[in-house]
């Protein structure tokens, strides 16, 4: 793997990954209490401040990244209606909601925050994206929208009840950030620009042409070419752990595939990229600024 370019790595990825255009996304009955527990008071637009899991097998889900990640899961509500939180150390990572598509496989789906769900929401569909959920209020949380941008990847915006959390450097074995593997990266920016409001900075420090998304001085996202433009641009989520071969170790045993093992080629050898056991996407790297 060593030996490859990082074109060809990310060209292997996706003959092995094949993903379906989201049918549902997720649009939880109950209402747990996320909003009381992760909001600071103040708002930072622009950030991905929550994630969503959209899982074909829940009960999967929340064995791999309980055993993985040393996450717990909390159930709400009932039958069709239920959805679970995940928490490190009681606090919560995420959210996980059951839906099915046409390969069964499942989908991370990040939270952008936004001033004003609605209005983004019509921006985003005045520029081309499937609205999949139009903006909606639910208690205990917030007003949030689901969307598939104009090169098909999912995304939500969100605007948290009680303000988003404290920008800060990730936990470990919590979300460390969100890269976006674009189609057309030009038409990708044009359309985050008026959506969000990012600017969009070349950086010279990668092997390959990347962007970062930003608003003013505050890096809030990364993009770069998919390598594969017969595959629907997505968002690829980031879990920042402390030991790589071990957090693949454990990853494998609670099977998921790993489809780029570390190389010097990607970032030092400090990133992997797993499909869990519901062929969701993640991407595990150590970060030690």
């Amino acid at each position: 793997m060593a030996s490859l370019n990082f074109q060809l790595l990310m060209k292997k990825i996706f003959t092995i990954l094949a993903l379906a255009c989201m049918g549902f996304a997720c649009t939880p009955g109950a209402t747990p209490p996320i909003a009381s527990q992760i909001g600071e008071s103040t708002y930072t637009p622009g950030k991905v401040v929550w994630h969503d899991l959209a899982s074909p097998d829940p009960e999967a889900s929340a064995a791999f990244y309980e055993s993985v990640f040393g996450w717990t899961t909390v159930p709400y509500g009932d039958d069709d209606k239920k959805v679970w939180v995940f928490k490190k150390d009681d606090k919560p990572v995420g959210l996980m909601a059951y839906y099915k598509t046409e390969n069964g496989s499942g989908e991370w789906i990040g939270a952008i925050s936004v001033p004003d769900v609605s209005e983004a929401t019509s921006k985003a569909k005045s520029q081309g994206a499937k609205i999949i959920k139009k903006a909606m209020n639910v208690d205990d949380r917030g007003s949030i929208s689901f969307i598939q941008d104009p090169q098909g990847a999912s995304i939500s915006l969100i605007k948290l009840a009680n303000g988003d959390p404290e920008p800060s450097l990730a936990e470990e074995n919590t979300f460390l950030g969100q890269e976006l593997w674009s189609n057309e990266p030009t038409e990708s920016a044009s359309f985050y620009a008026s959506v969000v409001g990012y600017t969009a900075e070349e950086t010279d420090n990668q092997k390959i042409a990347y962007t970062i998304f930003k608003m003013g001085d505050m890096n809030c996202a990364g993009m770069l070419k998919n390598p594969a433009p017969t595959v629907r641009s997505h968002w690829v989520p980031y879990i920042r752990v402390s030991n790589l071969n071990e957090t693949i170790e454990k990853a494998t045993r609670a099977g998921a595939k790993v489809l780029v093992e570390p190389s010097p080629e990607i970032r030092n050898g400090s990133v992997a990229l797993l499909l869990d056991p519901t062929g969701a996407p993640v991407a595990v790297q150590v970060y030690n600024p």
